[in-house]
Formats: C-alpha cells, structure tokens, sequence
C-alpha cells in the first residue's frame, strides 16, 4: 500500500474508533443492540469442549504471551535485517499495548459477567483484539515478504489467519469482553499499525 491509502485507512479506522467510543459512553440503543444480540448468539452455541479450546486460544493474546511472540518475531526481522521492519513492529505492538490499557481507564467500561473466565480491569476497548489485529496485519504484511519457501510462507499465512482471529473472538465467546469492545479493539490495532509504519517510512 502507498503512503497516501495508508493515510485514508489510518484517518478512516482512527474516525471508526472515536465514532465506536463515543456511542459506547453515551450508551448508545445501537451498542446495546450489538452487544445482546451477540451474546445471546455465543451463549447458545456455547458447549464444554468449545469452552477448554477457547479459554486455551484466548491465552495466546495475554501479556506474557503476546510478548513471547513478539520475541519470535522481532529476532526473525533482525535475523533477516529487515531494520524498518522490525521498527515499525515495534512501535505498533507497544502502541498495542499501552494504548488499551490507557482508554480502558478513561471510559471505564464494566465487563459482561463471565462464567469461564475471571478478568479484573475495564472492558473498553480489547486489548486483546487490538495487539491481535497488529500480528495478523504484521503477518501478511512484514513477514510473509521475507519467507522464501512457499509451504512455510502458505503455512505461515494459515496459522496466522486461524489463531490472531480466534483470540479475537475468543473473548466474545467468553463472555469476558462485549462485542463493541473488540471491534474498537480491531480498529485501534488496526490505526496502530498504520501509524507507526507512516512514522517509520516517513523516517527512512
């Protein structure tokens, strides 16, 4: 993608985002809608084996593990001197990272009651569906260039598009965050990456 569409999806998924925000804090009809007819929709598929897998997968976007993964990565982008690569993913995990955490804290959005998983803090927006986003779209966008070998690149490109969305919607399934807070959360990933990949190409 070129700067200038890089540009038009940032501005478009950061306006998405704000527009999600601001019907979440004034309680929106529309979010109310989304949210209960979402979970009405989980719980009625919801069946124990589902459950132990869903509750394995959504550990894959916890901190430790989301870091463990971030290792992986970075040390590939090194290994293969992908400079500007590994920079831009960087910046995006960290923005990632921090960001949810500091607007969980400003809108102090209450989770939904779960019954499979205990998570403390605020619901709004997922950090879990963000930091997902950034993987998956760094994924098909700053490893998959690297990979020579076609059956690991189409390995590679599989694993990715089944696990980073699995987590995502994981935490729908658990009941532990609405479903309006993971669609901020993609978005949010979403405007992280491009960021910091303005940022980095601006720079070089």
């Amino acid at each position: 993608m070129n700067k200038k569409i890089n540009l038009i999806i940032l501005i478009l998924s950061l306006f998405i985002f704000i527009c999600i925000t601001v019907l979440v804090l004034n309680n929106s009809q529309i979010v109310k809608t989304i949210d209960t007819s979402i979970a009405i929709w989980t719980n009625s598929i919801r069946f124990p084996f589902l459950d132990d897998i869903m509750l394995s997968i959504t550990k894959i976007g916890n901190i430790y593990e989301s870091l463990l993964i971030f290792l992986v990565l970075s040390i590939i982008l090194i290994a293969k001197r992908k400079k500007i690569s590994f920079y831009i993913f960087t910046i995006a995990t960290s923005l990632g990272t921090v960001l949810p955490e500091l607007i969980k804290n400003l809108t102090g959005r209450i989770r939904p009651e779960s019954f499979s998983l205990q998570e403390i803090g605020f619901s709004f927006p997922s950090g879990h569906a963000t930091i997902s986003t950034i993987f998956l779209i760094s994924s098909f966008l700053l490893f998959t260039p690297i990979i020579k070998n076609k059956f690991s690149k189409v390995l590679f490109l599989i694993i990715s598009t089944i696990i980073f969305p699995a987590v995502v919607f994981s935490r729908i399934y658990l009941s532990v965050h609405w479903t309006t807070d993971v669609i901020a959360g993609i978005f949010l990933g979403i405007f992280c990456f491009l960021f910091a990949k303005l940022i980095c190409c601006h720079k070089k």
